[in-house]
C-alpha cells in the first residue's frame, strides 16, 4: 500500500544536524579544555618548581631558627642559669644580718687600728714636747681622742652596714635582669622558625590550590563533551520516537487497511490495477505450491488490539506466518493483492486435485480441463 493523507510527517532532517552540532560543540569543548589544561600544566610545572625552591629556603631558615633557640637555651642553661643561681645566692645573703655585722666589725676594727696609730703618734709627738703620758694635759688629750675614736667607730659600722645593705640590693636587681633576654630570644627565634614552617607550607598548599583548580578545566571539558553527546542522544531519541510514532501509525494504516481480503478491496474501492499490458517477467507457479502455502498458514478467529485498525473481531491469516509461506510482505502487513492471487492459485490447485478424483472414480474429465492457469507469478520471490 502507498503512503496515504492519513500518514504522519516525516521528521525534519535538521534534527539530525543539530544532533550532530550538540556532539561536535561538545567535542569542541572538549578540546578547548585539553589545551587549557596543557598549558595550566606546564605553568603548574613551574610554579612548583618555584614553589618547591622558597618551601626548601624557608624551611631550611625554620631549621635554623629553631636550631638557635635550642643553642640560646643551652647556653643559658649551661652558661648563664648557674652564674644566676650563684650570683642569687650571693646577691641574698649579701645584705644579711651576720654580713652586715661583719662589715661593721671591720669596719670598727679599722677604726680602732687607725685610732691606737693616731694614740701612738699622739704620745710621740706629746713626748717630744716634753709632756708626760701621765699628766692630766695628756690625759685630756686621750679622752678627747678616745671620743672622736667612738664616735668614728659608730658612724663607720653604720655607713658599712647601710653600704652593704644598698649594694646588695643593687646586685638582687642586676640578678633579675641579667638572664631575662636569653629566654626571650629563645623564645622570638622559636615563633620564627613556626613562622617560617607555617609560610612554607602554606605556599605549598596555594600552589596545590592552584593546581586542583586547573584540573576543574578538564572536568569542564568533559562535562561539555558528556553534555553535547547527551544532547545528541536526546534529539536522536526525540527523533527516533518521531520514527517510532511514523511508523506505528503507518502500521496501523495498513493493518486498518488489511483488516480482511474483502475490506482491502474495499478500501481500494473495489478496484485493484491489473492489466497484462503494464506487466513484465511473468511465470507460472507450480503447481500445489499456493495450495500448500494456504495449507501451512493457521486461519483463526482473533479481535485487533486496542487503538489498532478497527478494533474488530475478523478471521484470517497472520503477516509473519504469510511472509514465511509465500515470502510476501514485511511480516507485519499482508499485500491484498498477493493474497488475492495466493488464494486464486490454492483454488486453482484444489480444483485440479477435484479433477484427478474425478477421474480416478470414473466421473471422467471435467470440461474445463484445458482452462488457462490464471496465476503466473512465483509465490517465493
Amino acid at each position: 500500500m502507498g503512503k496515504g493523507s492519513s500518514s504522519a510527517p516525516s521528521p525534519d532532517p535538521q534534527i539530525g544536524a543539530a544532533a550532530l552540532k550538540q556532539a561536535q560543540t561538545g567535542e569542541a569543548w572538549l578540546g578547548f579544555a585539553k589545551e587549557s589544561f596543557k598549558v595550566s600544566t606546564q605553568r603548574q610545572k613551574e610554579l612548583d618548581a618555584l614553589t618547591k625552591k622558597v618551601v626548601n629556603q624557608q624551611f631550611g631558615i625554620s631549621k635554623d631558627q629553631a636550631a638557635w633557640a635550642k643553642l640560646d637555651r643551652a647556653r643559658y642553661d649551661n652558661v648563664f642559669k648557674p652564674v644566676e643561681n650563684k650570683f642569687i645566692k650571693e646577691a641574698t645573703e649579701y645584705g644579711s644580718a651576720a654580713n652586715q655585722a661583719k662589715a661593721a666589725a671591720e669596719a670598727k676594727a679599722d677604726v680602732q687600728t687607725s685610732a691606737a696609730e693616731a694614740r701612738q703618734t699622739a704620745e710621740r709627738q706629746a713626748a717630744s714636747l716634753g709632756i708626760s703620758p701621765t699628766s692630766g694635759r695628756f690625759a685630756g688629750i686621750s679622752r678627747a681622742g678616745e671620743l672622736g675614736t667612738a664616735l668614728a667607730r659608730a658612724g663607720a659600722g653604720n655607713n658599712a652596714r647601710t653600704a652593704t645593705r644598698d649594694k646588695g640590693l643593687a646586685l638582687k636587681a642586676d640578678v633579675a635582669n641579667l638572664g631575662r633576654g636569653l629566654p626571650a630570644q629563645s623564645a622570638q627565634a622559636t615563633s620564627l622558625s613556626l613562622t617560617a614552617g607555617n609560610s612554607a607550607t602554606g605556599n605549598a598548599n596555594a600552589a596545590n590550590g592552584q593546581f586542583l583548580a586547573s584540573t576543574g578545566i578538564m572536568g569542564n571539558g568533559f562535562a561539555g563533551a558528556q553534555q553535547g553527546y547527551a544532547g545528541q542522544a536526546s534529539t536522536l531519541n526525540q527523533q527516533y520516537g518521531i520514527q517510532s510514532n511514523n511508523w506505528q501509525a503507518q502500521m496501523n494504516a495498513d493493518a486498518q487497511g488489511v483488516a480482511g481480503i474483502g475490506s482491502a478491496i474495499g478500501g481500494m474501492a473495489g478496484l485493484i490495477f491489473s492489466d497484462e499490458e503494464v506487466k513484465h517477467d511473468k511465470e507460472p507457479i507450480p503447481d500445489g505450491e499456493a495450495l500448500d502455502a494456504v495449507n501451512n498458514m493457521p486461519v483463526e478467529a482473533w479481535t485487533y488490539d486496542e487503538g489498532v485498525a478497527d478494533e474488530g473481531r475478523h478471521v484470517g491469516t497472520y503477516a509473519q506466518d504469510f511472509q514465511r509461506e509465500t515470502g510476501k510482505g514485511d511480516g507485519r502487513t499482508i499485500p491484498a493483492q498477493d493474497a488475492i492471487g495466493i488464494s486464486m492459485k490454492a483454488i486453482q490447485d484444489l480444483d485440479k486435485k477435484v479433477d484427478k478424483i474425478a477421474i480416478a472414480i470414473g466421473l471422467g474429465k471435467p470440461a474445463n480441463s484445458n482452462k488457462k492457469p490464471a496465476v503466473r507469478e512465483k509465490v517465493s520471490a
